[in-house]
């Protein structure tokens, strides 16, 4: 029985192209097929979401569509073998809307989330598929068949067979041929390597310019790679999308951009890569990511700071909605406050209150735009503990208050 149930999850996954569970009446997961990986960070949050899902109160129907605060959407089914009750299998998350910054600072702001988690939450939830409910209910439907029938189909019986063609050339090809042919190839590879090495230092330098105009040049020499998988050239482009995906990743992070946030972005483009449909779709992919790790690199980087004032921003940035003074950032970083201080005001130009104040004032603005979020909760999101004061140190940077900030958007 296991190997067929291993078979529907199977089936469910590669034809919804979205991750599989199946959970026994014990509700423990038995088997599972996905792509999508959650971070771990925010794995407090997401990780019991299945739990809660009342996946076997016996009052319900044998499909059912899930939703929830973290607006992520699953669609279980009931699995049973004449009267017995097997489980339950279950897809998803997926999305029924595009996630955009306000999206995901409502959801942020709703369950109580941590801000600094906003760019973590943005590539985490731009990893999972998006579908209309028209393309959900179709989902559901195609789930409720697999489970209905999987009873009458019998792997072990399947007749698949495979038909093998072999073509030879008559005449033999001439050596000066292969010569000629082989130092043009080496040629042309040299000179992709170079190219390549070129693109890599634009990511590095975060100059999506000289990016596109190296690309746009050498077109033809960057899609000539030969196919690694014969007769798959979809598998090929997705394998080169890996390697690219790397390559990538390792410039910015040359570039001075922290692994916590090139992790997220990787990972988010490793799931996306694995779900392109088309050539075409690929290839559009491909230059998200270009212009992505370039734009990481732009405003991520902090290459030409010290290592004290990088560990320093950094920490103002994943701690931005909790309690910062310069005593808690030195005492966490284990650096003198003095050192701390006159190094900071030194390389960034602001001493380390007006730097986190500037942080905040910045993120609480994207907050703003979004007019079910009250003014109250945004100070609160951003870090400030008093709305009079958040409103004070608004004025002072941007001029209005956040109530006139807010009506000039709308």
């Amino acid at each position: 029985m296991l190997n067929r149930l291993e078979l529907l999850c199977k089936f469910a996954f590669q034809f919804s192209n979205m991750d599989t569970i199946f959970l026994d009446t014990t509700e423990t997961i038995q088997l599972e097929f996905g792509l999508t990986t959650t971070p771990e960070p925010l794995l407090p949050y997401f990780s019991r979401i299945i739990k809660h899902m009342n996946l076997f109160d016996s009052t319900l129907n044998d499909v059912l569509f899930h939703s929830n605060s973290y607006r992520l959407n699953f669609i279980s089914a009931k699995v049973t073998n004449g009267d017995e009750d097997l489980g339950r299998i279950v897809v998803g998350p997926y999305l029924l809307e595009e996630p955009t910054i306000l999206m995901i600072e409502s959801i942020i702001s709703d369950n109580k989330m941590a801000i600094s988690l906003k760019n973590m939450m943005k590539e985490y939830y731009l990893t999972l598929p998006i579908m209309s409910t028209k393309k959900a209910k179709s989902a559901a439907e195609f789930l409720s068949y697999l489970v209905s029938t999987f009873h009458y189909y019998d792997p072990e019986n399947s007749k698949i067979g495979t038909l093998f063609y072999e073509f030879q050339t008559a005449d033999s090809v001439p050596l000066e041929l292969i010569k000629e042919n082989t130092d043009q190839a080496v040629e042309k590879i040299e000179k992709r390597y170079r190219k390549e090495n070129e693109m890599l230092y634009a990511v590095e330098s975060g100059n999506i310019e000289l990016y596109n105009s190296i690309l746009t040049e050498n077109k033809s020499i960057m899609i000539s790679i030969l196919d690694r998988v014969p007769n798959d050239p979809l598998r090929s482009i997705k394998n080169n999308g890996f390697v690219l995906n790397t390559l990538l990743r390792k410039a910015a992070e040359k570039g001075g951009v922290h692994p916590i946030y090139l992790d997220s972005l990787s990972s988010k483009f490793a799931v996306q890569i694995e779900k392109c449909s088309s050539m075409l779709h690929a290839s559009e992919l491909f230059r998200s990511m270009q212009y992505d790790y370039c734009d990481a690199v732009r405003k991520l980087s902090l290459k030409n700071y010290s290592s004290a004032i990088r560990r320093a921003i950094e920490y103002i940035r994943m701690n931005l909605n909790q309690d910062l003074s310069l005593d808690s950032i030195s005492g966490s970083l284990n650096l003198n406050s003095y050192e701390l201080s006159r190094q900071f005001k030194k390389e960034t130009g602001k001493n380390i209150t007006e730097y986190i104040n500037n942080r905040r004032i910045n993120e609480a603005l994207y907050i703003l735009e979004n007019d079910n979020i009250s003014i109250t909760d945004v100070a609160f999101t951003v870090g400030f503990n008093d709305v009079n004061y958040f409103t004070k140190v608004f004025k002072k940077l941007k001029g209005i208050t956040p109530s006139e900030y807010r009506k000039q958007k709308s």
